[in-house]
């Protein structure tokens, strides 16, 4: 399964991308410091759950929403592109 990483510039969380050609596609958020999350949000590395990522699997029409969404928060935040 094919997978992207775009590295947060800022925080702590980087955004991932995978698909499966002809199935699906993931988007998750995965820290980059190699702590879970469960550590981040309760700051107890006593937690049991000691994953890094939360994902969601999406069919086409929600991955096409959410590039929609993705432009018009970045034109509005950046600008438009010429």
């Amino acid at each position: 399964m094919p997978k992207e990483r775009i590295y947060d510039q800022v925080g702590m969380y980087d955004l991932q991308v995978a698909w499966e050609p002809g199935g699906h596609v993931q988007v998750g958020v995965e820290s980059h410091d190699g702590r879970s999350l469960a550590f981040h949000l309760t700051g107890e590395n006593q937690t049991p759950a000691d994953f890094k990522g939360v994902w969601g699997t999406f069919d086409r029409e929600g991955i096409n929403r959410a590039i929609r969404v993705l432009r018009r928060a970045r034109d509005s935040a950046f600008g438009r592109d010429e």
